[in-house]
C-alpha cells in the first residue's frame, strides 16, 4: 500500500496548509519531497516528488505557470507554494491548470518553517517504505518457504492481513533490454502505474519486484475489482504507449496464506506463456493444457519428455544446419494448416508437404493422426514453459 498525497495533506493541518486546486489528484502516489526553485531544476526529478517553491525565482505569474507546467511535465505528484513573500497570490491561470490536469496544488504560509514541513514529510515517507517492505519482505518469504510458515502467518496479521485472507497475484513483466537506462526508467513508471491504479480501487495490495518482473498482490479483492484493475492497469499503460512491450499474467483469487505459494507461481508462470504466445494479458484460468504443465514440479521430467519426442529432430537440425524443429512448430501454431503455413512462411504448398512428409521419415511418425498431433502438440507447449 503506497503513501499518497491525501495520506500526507490529511495529517498536516499543523502546517495550515491549503488545497487550491487538483482535488482528483490526491490519490497520487509519492516516493520523496523536494524543493526546487527553477525550472531547470525541474529536470532532476524522478516522478512522484512533492515540490516545494518559495518562488524567489518566478517574478511574475506567468514564470510561476512555466515552473508548475514543468513540474508536471515532470510527473510531480502535487505542487506547495510557500506563499507570502515572493508569492503573495496564488494565480487563477496556475490554478485553472491544475484543476485541468489533477495536479493537487497547496499553499504554506511565509511564517511556517519549512524545514519542519520537509522534516515530517521525509521521516514520514521513510517510515511508510520500511513498512511496505517489511510486509513485502515477509510475503515473499512465506511464499518461497523462507523461515517458519506459521511465524510469517502470524506477522502477516500483526500488519494487519487476515490468515483467511483471499489473494491474487498480478505478474508484469517489461520485454525490453534489461541492462539499459529506459529499462530502469519505465520499470519505476509501471510500478507507480500499478500501485496508483491498485489505490485508486482498494488500498489492500502488497507490491514488491521479483526477477525483473513487478508483482501485485491484491488482497481481499472481489472478482469485479481484479477484473476492473487489471482493465485500468492495462489502459493507462496503453495511454503510455507501452503495449508492444508489457505482459501480465494473473493467478486465481484463492483465500488462506498457506497455498498462496503455488498461486503466485501460477501468475508468474501465466505470465511467461503470455510472452512467449505474445498475448499481452493471460490469466491462469485461460492457460488450457498449459495448467497441467506448470503444476508439474520436476522440470527435469519435462525435459525428458520434450527429448523423448522431439530429440530425433533437434539432432537432424544440428546436424545438417535445418530448422525442422522451428517449422513444426509454425505448424502446430497454424494449427496444423498446410495453407496457413505456406502463407505465413511465403512457401509453396508442395514444399510443405515435402518438409512434413521429411519430419515423419526422422521421427518414424504418422504426423495425420490425431495422437501424434496430440504429441507434437505437448511437445510444444513444454518447449514453451522450460
Amino acid at each position: 500500500m503506497a503513501l499518497t498525497v491525501n495520506d500526507l495533506y490529511k495529517e498536516s493541518a499543523k502546517y495550515k496548509i491549503k488545497l487550491h486546486a487538483g482535488e482528483g489528484g490526491l490519490t497520487n502516489l509519492v516516493s520523496w519531497i523536494h524543493i526546487v526553485e527553477t525550472v531547470e531544476g525541474a529536470g532532476f526529478l524522478h516522478g512522484n516528488e512533492i515540490v516545494i517553491t518559495e518562488g524567489a525565482i518566478c517574478r511574475s505569474d506567468d514564470e510561476l505557470m512555466a515552473y508548475v507546467k514543468e513540474v508536471h511535465a515532470h510527473n510531480a505528484s502535487a505542487v506547495i507554494l510557500n506563499t507570502g513573500k515572493f508569492i503573495v497570490n496564488v494565480p487563477s491561470n496556475v490554478v485553472y491548470f491544475c484543476n485541468e490536469k489533477n495536479l493537487p496544488l497547496f499553499s504554506v504560509p511565509w511564517e511556517v518553517p519549512l524545514v519542519d514541513l520537509t522534516s515530517d514529510y521525509c521521516k514520514r515517507i521513510v517510515d511508510h517504505i520500511s513498512r511496505q517492505d517489511s510486509i513485502a519482505t515477509t510475503l515473499k518469504n512465506l511464499i518461497f518457504h523462507t523461515g517458519d510458515k506459521h511465524e510469517l502467518i502470524h506477522q502477516m496479521e500483526r500488519f494487519g492481513y487476515l490468515k483467511d485472507s483471499s489473494m491474487s497475484f498480478v505478474c508484469i513483466s517489461l520485454e525490453w533490454e534489461k541492462t539499459s537506462s529506459e529499462f530502469v526508467e519505465e520499470s519505476r513508471k509501471i510500478k507507480t502505474i500499478a500501485e496508483q491504479s491498485a489505490k485508486r480501487i482498494n488500498d489492500k495490495y502488497i507490491s514488491f519486484g521479483y526477477q525483473d518482473k513487478r508483482i501485485v498482490a491484491l488482497i481481499n479483492y472481489s472478482a469485479e475489482e481484479i477484473e476492473k484493475y487489471t482493465d485500468m492497469l492495462f489502459k493507462t499503460i496503453s495511454a503510455n504507449k507501452r503495449v508492444p512491450y508489457i505482459y501480465i499474467g494473473i493467478s486465481d483469487n484463492i483465500k488462506g496464506f498457506e497455498t498462496q505459494d503455488n498461486n503466485f507461481m501460477r501468475a508468474y508462470a501465466a505470465c511467461r506463456i503470455a510472452i512467449k504466445k505474445n498475448e499481452h494479458v493471460l490469466t491462469y484460468q485461460e492457460l488450457g493444457i498449459y495448467k497441467l504443465l506448470v503444476n508439474v514440479k520436476n522440470n527435469e521430467l519435462l525435459l525428458e519428455m520434450y527429448q523423448s519426442i522431439m530429440g530425433k529432430l533437434l539432432d537432424y537440425d544440428k546436424d545438417n544446419g535445418t530448422e525442422y524443429c522451428t517449422f513444426i512448430d509454425k505448424y502446430i501454431e497454424c494449427d496444423g494448416s498446410t495453407r496457413r503455413v505456406s502463407e505465413e512462411l511465403f512457401i509453396h504448398r508442395n514444399t510443405v508437404n515435402n518438409y512434413l512428409n521429411r519430419i515423419e521419415e526422422i521421427l518414424d511418425m504418422d504426423i495425420s493422426s490425431w495422437e501424434n498431433k496430440a504429441i507434437l502438440f505437448t511437445a510444444h507447449c513444454i518447449s514453451t514453459i522450460l
